[in-house]
């Protein structure tokens, strides 16, 4: 008898163990001892499909063109006003990254339906405006005239800012030919020529006798210039030490007076980019000498032109 209890007793310890006198939460409770369902398993909603961007209006489109240059113009004025070359580096590099975010911004937007094909083209002119002032700038960073003379810092700055608003100015125009005639872009930013310095179109006047030593003579020297504009030096050896120095412009005649009656030397250098200051052109430089001497006692006539029945050879020479 107290064997089957045992076994009794050990069933009712295991069937204990394994229930609960309170149902599990968020299980629901069961009746009558009947099976457990499992609740069906809950679907999740499909996403909402993403709103499609509304296409701007034209006045709209305009209106964003028209807020891109109130941002950049700013920047590209204080490159046209830099005084230095750092200054004009520093504020280079700041209108170069204000271009690439509003070309971002630009390309955030849906342009109307009729500049839908137009504005590719329009981000595409944004994107080429760095390379185009890499190419602008490439004789901005020189300090050497063509030459080989020193540049004059008022050249540099005009050649950069030159540069830099030809390539702002290719930007403008490129948006503009993309979109047509019904938006506007360009009018705002874009900054005047700027005024050339004197030396860049720089000339001498015709006749000028600029460099003089020594005393004076009877002899004299027509020059008929059918070439540049020229510096004829009369010297007795070395051109750096002249008698004298005359300017003669391009199909133009002057004569050089005074000459002493003593052997000297003509030569003579053309090119553009006349330096009244230093007395020299700074570029497309030529500097010739003639092959003979010429006597002081005797007035001379010596015509610049090639010419194959010419009677007076000249040969290159080192500049002077």
């Amino acid at each position: 008898m107290r064997r089957s209890l045992a076994v009794v007793a050990g069933a009712a310890v295991l069937v204990c163990a394994g229930c609960s006198s309170e149902p599990e939460k968020g299980d629901p409770p069961s009746a009558g001892g009947t099976a457990k369902s499992s609740p069906p398993a809950s679907t999740a909603p499909e996403p909402k499909p993403a709103p499609s961007a509304v296409a701007l209006s034209v006045p709209m489109y305009q209106r964003a063109l028209t807020n891109v240059e109130k941002t950049l113009k700013p920047s590209v004025a204080r490159v046209m006003n830099a005084q230095t070359i750092a200054a004009f580096d520093a504020s280079r590099a700041v209108l170069a990254k204000a271009v690439v975010i509003e070309r971002g911004e630009l390309a955030k937007i849906t342009p109307p339906k009729g500049l839908v094909t137009a504005h590719p083209a329009v981000l595409d002119a944004f994107d080429a405006y760095a390379g185009d002032v890499s190419t602008e700038l490439s004789r901005a960073g020189g300090t050497k005239t063509g030459c080989g003379f020193p540049k004059a810092l008022d050249v540099r700055l005009y050649e950069a800012k030159s540069g830099l608003r030809f390539a702002y100015a290719e930007l403008a125009q490129s948006v503009q030919k993309s979109i047509g005639k019904g938006v506007k872009f360009g009018a705002l930013s874009v900054p005047p020529k700027l005024a050339q310095p004197a030396v860049i179109a720089g000339r001498g006047e015709n006749g000028d006798v600029f460099q003089r030593s020594g005393p004076r003579g009877s002899g004299s020297l027509e020059i008929k210039n059918a070439g540049d504009d020229v510096v004829i030096v009369i010297a007795g050896s070395n051109p750096r030490q002249p008698q004298a120095s005359i300017y003669v412009r391009a199909n133009k005649t002057a004569t050089l007076n005074g000459i002493r009656s003593q052997d000297y030397w003509v030569y003579f250098k053309s090119g553009t980019s006349w330096d009244a200051k230093n007395h020299r052109f700074t570029e497309d430089c030529s500097y010739q000498k003639f092959d003979d001497v010429f006597d002081g006692s005797y007035n001379w006539t010596i015509s610049l032109a090639k010419t194959p029945l010419g009677n007076a050879s000249s040969s290159e020479t080192e500049s002077f």
